[in-house]
């Protein structure tokens, strides 16, 4: 026996797939516009820290053991600097990276 023809939903038709396509495509496009300086900045390695995320430097003078990590971590990346591993918008991310670092490991 045959089976009966079924009638199909809207969303299980090319039509449907085709729609979601256009709308997946301008929100790519959206995003892209919006963001495309910063993605460039970022494939590029070019990317300085966040301004959100920037903070204020630490004080060191009553944890030690921040004081301690701190000098050892940001001499690493100023040590990288001084010897051209490192370029001067990735030594900007490099520091703020370890300082980020030791204050979630030592915090005040």
């Amino acid at each position: 026996m045959a089976h009966a023809p079924t009638s199909r939903s809207f969303w299980d038709t090319p039509y449907a797939r085709l729609l979601a396509l256009v709308v997946a495509a301008l929100l790519a496009f959206l995003l892209y516009s919006n963001w495309a300086n910063d993605i460039g900045r970022l494939l590029s390695g070019d990317a300085g820290p966040i301004p959100i995320a920037a903070k204020p430097s630490p004080v060191t003078e009553t944890n030690p053991a921040l004081a301690n990590c701190l000098e050892k971590r940001v001499g690493d990346v100023e040590r990288m600097k001084q010897e051209g591993i490192i370029n001067d918008a990735q030594y900007a991310s490099f520091k703020a990276r370890a300082t980020d670092l030791c204050q979630a490991q030592h915090p005040l």
